[in-house]
């Protein structure tokens, strides 16, 4: 009777801790905080990242909406830790939050000091004020232009790539103006410091929308090459258990859902079920 007792005990007991302890933890996931996880993200990007009035209220936009959809899954809280985008590495290696969630471009060089997992294919967009006054109509007629990027990033890279092929084959240099915030490369477009601005194509309609019809979208110069990744601390042991979670969120439809409340393509979300596992 007492080995009974002792048993209804244990199973009392052990229900008991199942209740207050997160399914994230019970699954292993550990985080700085306790109970919550901490997405170091950029709030200035939209519709990926930005604050309901422009610089104050509330975070929204898709990658918010994705990282309180992740801790959900993963039974903790969310918490929207607001950094610079040149922070946002840093921020990840000296362990002041548990991923990056913030439009960050899957690349080799992040991957070198960080994990990934994949959750949105993307590719670069071109603006240029109305009319294209230089009449830019492929990759080759940035050729002796001043384009204006955010970062050091892949479209930095992209720019310095193309700048490389455009003395290669002897046309003028293409001048590469780099900001940290998105604004700013805007406002050199604007201002006429630059002939055009390459940005993720996923934040061009938020741009062009905003300018009063003085900026517009000249397509087709890029290609969709490159994917935005959710980022970890280089082996860290919960990057399984994030990868499953993303996918399940994937799979379920959830990251799709949140997609056409901010515009975007939830194709582009549903294209990388296999990447994110």
């Amino acid at each position: 009777m007492k080995l009974k007792k002792s048993i209804v005990a244990i199973a009392m007991a052990s229900l008991l801790t199942l209740s207050v302890v997160p399914g994230a933890q019970a699954a292993g996931i550990t985080t700085i905080v306790p109970g919550t996880l901490t997405n170091c993200v950029d709030i200035e990007y939209p519709p990926m990242e930005y604050f309901s009035n422009g610089t104050s209220g509330d975070a929204i936009g898709f990658d918010v909406e994705g990282a309180a959809a992740l801790a959900k899954e993963l039974g903790l809280k969310i918490n929207q830790l607001n950094t610079s985008f040149d922070g946002l590495m840093p921020s990840l290696a000296a362990g002041k939050c548990d991923i990056l969630w913030s439009g960050l471009y899957l690349s080799n060089k992040r991957l070198a000091v960080a994990d990934g997992v994949v959750y949105m294919n993307t590719g670069a967009g071109l603006i240029v004020p109305t009319g294209n006054p230089k009449k830019i109509s492929n990759a080759m007629s940035l050729c002796g232009l001043t384009v204006s990027v955010q970062g050091e990033g892949s479209n930095w890279q992209i720019l310095q790539d193309q700048g490389k092929i455009c003395k290669a084959v002897g046309k003028g240099a293409l001048t590469v103006q780099s900001y940290p915030k998105t604004a700013q490369t805007v406002a050199a477009v604007l201002s006429g410091k630059a002939d055009a601005l390459i940005e993720t194509d996923v934040a061009v309609p938020e741009i062009t929308g905003a300018s009063e019809g003085k900026l517009v979208e000249q397509k087709k110069i890029f290609k969709a090459t490159t994917q935005f990744a959710i980022y970890l601390k280089k082996g860290s042991s919960n990057l399984l258990v994030i990868k499953a979670a993303v996918r399940k969120l994937i799979h379920d439809g959830t990251l799709a859902a949140i997609a056409i409340k901010y515009g975007l393509d939830p194709k582009k979300v549903t294209s990388v079920k296999k990447a994110a596992i």
